[in-house]
């Protein structure tokens, strides 16, 4: 059976790390907030919501694609105790020529791909932090140098 909780109309504002100020009405994009789905699973909103809180995670940096997910993710979090709102940053998708969305699930490589074929982590930062215009040339980067990008918030 699915389970649902139901969301005010309040506005969800935040300050995204690399688009600047957000705005969102989480029960005016969805509706009542899906947990559970019709085979009694945990859904992707739910599940992430409680894995950061868990973890004691900070900073999310995600896709630009998860964007319209961080109210309703931030209204969970605020209903399941969490005192201090998360950090995000939605960088830009890496995308094929053509403008597809590379993915996994299409066979592109991921993390574990890069990291087999002798890519360093330095470099996996490196990458990542240019295709979210962090940095203005593709060099190997520290985790220090990343969290850096973020000191100032």
């Amino acid at each position: 059976m699915q389970r649902r909780v139901k969301l005010g109309p309040e506005r969800e504002r935040f300050f995204d790390l690399l688009r600047g100020p957000q705005e969102q009405v989480p029960a005016e994009q969805c509706g009542d907030v899906l947990v559970r789905d019709r085979l009694g699973q945990w859904t992707y909103q739910f599940a992430v919501t409680v894995d950061d809180l868990d973890q004691k995670i900070d900073v999310v940096i995600r896709g630009e694609d998860l964007l319209e997910s961080t109210g309703r993710q931030r209204a969970l979090a605020r209903l399941l105790g969490r005192k201090r709102p998360l950090h995000f940053m939605h960088h830009p998708l890496v995308r094929h020529p053509d403008g597809a969305k590379l993915s996994k699930s299409a066979g592109d490589s991921g993390v574990r791909e890069l990291r087999a074929a002798g890519v360093s982590p330095s470099d996996v930062l490196g990458q990542a932090a240019h295709a979210a215009g962090l940095i203005e040339q593709v060099r190997p980067l520290t985790q220090d140098e990343i969290t850096g990008f973020f000191a100032h918030q």
